[in-house]
């Protein structure tokens, strides 16, 4: 009886060691939760002249924080649809006719007192693409610059539209299986 009850205690000593190890290298290794959102305008006005808007991409080129899923919402006017390949790409497309002012929201990973440069481009109805740069500097305020990118070149490198790589599984589930693996094998060893 007094072996059985000894076997016990450094049972539950080892799942205990186990699970507090395992918590901690998750808490260690995990991402951050934090996120931000940006309302933004679209007015369709582009040199003097008012489109309508079919289709907007959105690349972040740079900055600690990434777009977040779904990366664009609540479109004011339209009917859009989004995708996020990766965390730095949004597409948004418009089947609606006659959409030229319109807001949005962004969303982002990270805190709104992070850095980011973005590139916008907003093609329209007649076949043309405009792009500006959206670039986001936090000195206590949020401070937003949209300097018009000149020679766009849609097929640009910098334009990355492709998914991104498979996340590998973490090493922290490989632990936790070998963990469990040995509790399972030390049980067996101390039960009769």
């Amino acid at each position: 009886m007094k072996s059985i009850l000894l076997s016990i205690r450094i049972l539950k000593n080892g799942i205990a060691v186990c699970l507090m190890t395992v918590f901690l290298i998750c808490l260690w290794g995990a991402p951050s939760f934090a996120s931000w959102s940006q309302g933004l305008n679209e007015n369709g006005i582009y040199d003097g002249i008012t489109y309508n808007i079919t289709k907007i991409e959105v690349f972040k080129l740079s900055g600690t924080s990434s777009l977040e899923n779904p990366g664009m919402s609540g479109f004011t006017a339209g009917s859009w649809t989004t995708q996020l390949p990766n965390p730095n790409y949004v597409v948004a497309t418009n089947t609606a006719l006659n959409t030229s002012n319109f807001n949005w929201t962004f969303s982002f990973t990270g805190t709104s007192s992070d850095s980011l440069h973005l590139a916008y481009l907003a093609y329209t109805s007649d076949n043309k693409v405009f792009g500006s740069y959206l670039n986001f500097n936090y000195s206590g305020t949020n401070n937003w610059s949209f300097p018009t990118i000149t020679n766009l070149n849609t097929n640009d490198p910098v334009f990355k539209r492709t998914a991104a790589a498979p996340v590998p599984v973490p090493p922290a589930i490989l632990l936790l299986a070998t963990g469990l693996c040995s509790l399972v094998g030390l049980r067996k060893k101390l039960m009769p």
